[in-house]
């Protein structure tokens, strides 16, 4: 009988030969992306995810708010961000250590977001493993992964349209144009089109960490794309090793390069944010600029924390939360602003302790930080100091939320939409 190292060399060895590009490569998607202002489509508003909106809201107070308990199923398991598409909210409850999938039905809801009224809600027995995502030219379906390795689309009236079995735990989808792209916790990069057909499937981050070790990765993170490929990160399969595995592929699945970076201060990647010049990750809590091309690095900035959330990014600065929420230079990586969190992370009853980890949304100058905004130039508070202190009131524990934001934000022209682990569904205008 084979070891299971010689069994698994074996797969390596075949593995090594390429799942990406098997056959004739599909064509290069073609993903106009036309920054709407009154959606926020996927988790990071573009397939780059940099959460960088043409307009924000200036000002709000509490519009409403969904319970997670008046929905059924219940609104029960960690959050997603909120995505906004034709008038209409869509979050997920994903599974997690606290909420098994073994007995756990994930929900996924429509909220109307004029009036926050739940249009309906969908329940997913296996659990889900990310958030949502709307595709197509007319906003009518939204997809998530799923614990049980399928990725699900739904109607916007609710109706499930078509279902991929890939395989794995399945995380947050990045819309491309007529494709998605997904990570399984299997290790592999997932390309499926609009349709539910299975474009490719890439090789996982290397064939020496097929050979030792569990055989998922611990963590996974939403890949991001632009028109040279897609991007995805990925922790090794060597659970002692400290780093976290980032490659670049082209549209067709081929590898371009691989990256390992250092996870001395945490090994959780955090998040992927991509422009013309450079890709930005979070690794624990260090931020990293490389090279898009290549890979290479090209500055980090050391937060101090364990674990930072996903990047943001404008004109001049790249925005990270993570105890507090700093901005940087694009250039350099240099600090150039701090909001402090002056609570230490704590796993007390006090939610004002969790740190800053939800990707930020930047729009027109303004940065969105839980209810509220400050300003891209400083990070001097210009509103939300109210409808902060209503989020922050209550007496709960924090810690099935340590590693995740308490306040998970995004913006269209007119409103802040967010998700909150006691509040529910949040709507700030």
């Amino acid at each position: 009988m084979l070891s299971r190292r010689e069994v698994l060399a074996a797969g390596g060895a075949a593995l090594a030969g390429g799942l990406a590009g098997c056959g004739s490569s599909p064509p290069t998607p073609d993903a106009t992306f036309d920054a709407p202002t009154t959606a926020w489509p996927t988790a990071g508003y573009d397939p780059q995810a940099t959460g960088h909106a043409p307009a924000g809201p200036t000002e709000g107070t509490v519009s409403w708010s969904v319970s997670r308990s008046s929905a059924n199923p219940p609104l029960y398991g960690a959050l997603s961000p909120p995505v906004v598409a034709d008038g209409t909210v869509y979050v997920a409850g994903l599974a997690t250590h606290y909420y098994r999938p073994d007995d756990f039905v994930s929900p996924l809801a429509a909220i109307d977001a004029a009036s926050g009224s739940v249009r309906w809600v969908e329940g997913f027995a296996d659990g889900l493993g990310g958030g949502p995502a709307v595709v197509g030219d007319d906003s009518e379906t939204v997809v998530v992964g799923g614990y049980d390795g399928a990725l699900h689309a739904v109607g916007s009236d609710g109706s499930s349209e078509w279902t991929a079995d890939l395989g794995g735990r399945l995380g947050t989808p990045t819309a491309y144009g007529n494709r998605l792209y997904v990570e399984s916790g299997s290790g592999r990069l997932h390309a499926v089109g609009s349709g539910g057909d299975r474009l490719w499937a890439a090789d996982r981050p290397g064939p020496s960490e097929l050979l030792v070790g569990p055989d998922e990765p611990v963590e996974t993170t939403m890949p991001v794309a632009d028109d040279r490929g897609v991007y995805a990160a990925f922790t090794p399969f060597e659970r002692e090793r400290e780093a976290v595995v980032v490659l670049g592929y082209d549209h067709g699945g081929g590898r371009r390069w691989r990256t390992v970076l250092d996870g001395r201060y945490g090994r959780s990647p955090g998040g992927l944010a991509v422009t013309d010049d450079a890709l930005y990750a979070t690794v624990g809590g260090t931020v990293y600029a490389l090279d898009a091309d290549t890979g290479e690095e090209r500055w980090r900035f050391v937060t101090g924390s364990t674990v930072a959330g996903p990047p943001t990014v404008d004109d001049e600065r790249v925005y990270v939360g993570a105890k507090n929420l700093y901005a940087l230079s694009r250039s350099e990586g240099v600090e150039q602003w701090r909001v402090v969190n002056e609570a230490p992370p704590s796993h007390h009853r006090d939610p004002t302790a969790l740190p800053y980890l939800a990707r930020p949304p930047v729009a027109d100058g303004w940065v969105y930080l839980r209810t509220g905004a400050v300003s891209a130039d400083d990070g001097t508070r210009l509103w939300g100091g109210d409808a902060d202190e209503w989020l922050q009131s209550g007496n709960y524990f924090a810690e099935p939320y340590y590693r995740r934001p308490m306040a998970s934000p995004v913006v269209t022209g007119d409103a802040m939409y967010l998700t909150h682990p006691h509040r529910g569904v949040v709507k700030v205008a």
